[in-house]
Parts: structure tokens; C-alpha cells; sequence
């Protein structure tokens, strides 16, 4: 349906607050709700910006079904584009922020994350995520609109690797609804990592290798991706290579004392094999 609970919508502003975003993407805008909180608080509120002409955050949407763009979602968005989301954004610029409200549950689960790809391709810096949890939360088709149907089903488990904030909603006999906030880089992480663990685990060592050094050359450090890494390296016996991407770690986190230790363990085996 067009529209969503109202339970989530403190949380909301408290990751808008965190974010502060100068522009916005609100995928599967529906009513428009998204749209005019953020409206309504970035450039209302805290821009003391009330008349349009005067309004400085770009706030974007798209929508699947055009039977729900009236008027007054057009007063409060910049442009709205009407179409797969999907395919949609492809052609889109990047955003500091997107949300996406009650959309994955309507994609297969593959395709969702193939969506959420694409998104973490054109955002800055955060995703919000606004999501039904468990099995219950089923859903035809309604208002007309075939997209209406929920075909995927999802637990906060699959979310917890890579999410920084949240609110868990419970809603009796249904289950939770979820608000989480995601950092763009910690998501890209989380799927380098999915890659290369698929990729070592068909015994494609080097390949898994390969990928994660390129990859992550592309993106902000994480430790966790480097420990990775480097454990994919040691298994390999490649012990000196994984010191000295040990060494470009301790540069990257000097204050990670744990990246200390482990850099002179393995400074300490190899000390005592070339001594044999």
C-alpha cells in the first residue's frame, strides 16, 4: 500500500539528524510520507526554510505505481520518477542518502540484493532501510497495484553484519518492524567479503585473493576485511605477504593495538624459520 506504520517515524528523524543529508532519494515514495518528514525537518525546521523557492536539500523519489503521485507529493519532491526502481536508478545520480521504505520485501531475495548494490553505488554516505521482519507479514496485491505483493520474507539476522543504528519495532502476532541505518561503506564491506568467502570456499584461493586486494583498494579501510584478508593469505602460507599488508593496516589504524600483536606474531614465526 502507499503508505506504512507510524511507529518508526522518531527514528527516522534521529538518523536524519545523524546524517544531515543535502540530498535525498526516497524509493517507492508512495503517499510521500518520507518525503515531507525530511522535508519538513531538514529545510523547515532545522534550515529555518519554510517557502519553497527558499528550500535547499534535494529530495527525490521514485515510484513504481503512478496511480499514487498526486499533488501533493509533487509540492514536496524535486523530481519523481515513475518506473522500476531497479532499473530506474541506473540512470540517477548519487545521493548522500537513500531511503528505502518497504521495498525489498517485494523483490525476490537474489534481486533484492542486487538492488541493494545498485543503491550502495549511488549513495554518498547512508542508506535507511524501513522494513517488515518475519513471515507473517504477508500481503496481495492491492489498490490495483500488482508491486503490493510481498515475496520475500526477511529476519534482522541478515542485516546485523552491516547495519550502525536501529529500531526494532514489534508489532503482536505479526513480528518486528525494522528501521536501520546503514553506512554505505560498511555495506560495500560486507559484500566484498560475501564474495571472497563464496570464492575461497569453491577452492578459487587465489582468485578470492585477488578480488579482495582490488576491491578494497577502491574503498575506506575496515579492519574486519583486512583480518580477512590477511587470514586468506596465511591459510595460503603467503606469511610475508600477509605482513606486509599487516604493515599498511597498523599505518591505516595506529591506535589498533590488536593489528600490533598480530604483526609481531607473525613477524616471530618467520624469525624462527629462517633461523632453522
Amino acid at each position: 500500500m502507499p503508505t506504512s506504520t507510524y511507529s518508526h517515524i522518531p527514528t527516522v528523524v534521529r538518523f536524519l539528524q545523524i546524517v544531515m543529508p543535502s540530498s535525498i532519494l526516497d524509493i517507492g515514495l508512495g503517499n510521500g510520507k518520507m518525503g515531507f518528514i525530511a522535508r519538513d525537518f531538514l529545510d523547515v525546521m532545522l534550515g529555518e526554510r519554510h517557502r519553497k523557492e527558499d528550500w535547499q536539500v534535494r529530495i527525490d523519489g521514485i515510484e513504481v505505481f503512478p496511480d499514487y503521485i498526486q499533488e501533493h507529493q509533487r509540492a514536496i519532491y524535486d523530481d519523481i520518477y515513475i518506473g522500476d526502481a531497479f532499473e530506474v536508478i541506473d540512470r540517477l545520480a548519487d545521493y548522500d542518502l537513500i531511503i528505502l521504505g518497504d521495498v525489498l520485501e517485494h523483490l525476490k531475495k537474489e534481486k533484492a540484493w542486487q538492488f541493494l548494490d545498485k543503491c550502495a553505488a549511488h549513495c554518498n554516505s547512508y542508506l535507511i532501510l524501513n522494513i517488515p521482519l518475519g513471515e507473517k507479514w504477508t500481503q496481495p496485491a492491492v489498490y490495483g497495484n500488482p508491486c503490493e505483493e510481498h515475496i520475500s520474507f526477511w529476519d534482522h539476522e541478515e542485516f546485523k553484519s552491516f547495519i550502525i543504528e536501529k529500531e526494532l519495532f514489534c508489532f503482536p502476532g505479526i513480528g518486528d518492524y525494522g528501521c536501520l541505518l546503514i553506512k554505505k561503506d560498511d555495506y560495500i564491506h560486507y559484500r566484498i567479503r560475501e564474495r571472497a568467502d563464496a570464492l575461497y570456499s569453491e577452492g578459487r584461493a587465489e582468485e578470492a585473493i585477488s578480488y579482495m586486494i582490488a576491491s578494497l583498494y577502491e574503498i575506506a579501510p575496515d579492519l574486519k576485511s583486512e583480518y580477512v584478508l590477511v587470514d586468506f593469505l596465511l591459510k595460503e602460507l603467503r606469511i610475508k605477504n600477509a605482513i606486509e599488508r599487516l604493515k599498511g593496516v597498523v599505518d591505516v589504524f595506529p591506535e589498533e593495538m590488536s593489528v600490533r600483536h598480530y604483526l609481531e606474531t607473525l613477524r616471530e614465526i618467520v624469525a624462527k624459520k629462517d633461523a632453522k
